[in-house]
Order: C-alpha cells, then structure tokens, then sequence
C-alpha cells in the first residue's frame, strides 16, 4: 500500500528519497512536487524499472510558489 494515503497500491518509489516506502501515482507526484529530479522507479509486476515524474504527469510550475498559474 501506498505509505501516504494507505489506500491505494504503492507501485512507485523514489531512490533518492531515504526509506523502503512505496507511493501510488498521486502522492508520488504531490510528496515531489518540489523534488523535480528525484529518481523514480516503477513496479512492472516483476521488477521495478527507471521511470521519470514527468513520465508520471508531473508539471513544474517555476511561478506562484509551486503552483499553477490563477
């Protein structure tokens, strides 16, 4: 299970994060929505293979304080 919100499956992890923890795909991407360069894998049902945030959907917002433009 995802170690943020415990209800949905946990199929991702950060390398550079410290921790064993998996995340699912919407609290990967909220828990480094300041952290653009991580190193982010994903579980394939038989290993976990290199992926990207922005392979996630993950969109750097560089105004705003991190956030969208109002």
């Amino acid at each position: 299970l995802c170690k943020s919100c415990q209800g949905e499956e946990g199929l991702l992890w950060c390398l550079t994060c410290s921790g064993d923890h998996s995340w699912c795909h919407a609290c990967i991407l909220t828990a480094h929505q300041s952290l653009p360069f991580h190193k982010i894998q994903q579980w394939n049902r038989k290993c976990f293979c290199d992926t990207s945030l922005t392979q996630l959907g993950y969109i750097w917002h560089l105004g705003h304080r991190g956030q969208p433009c109002p």
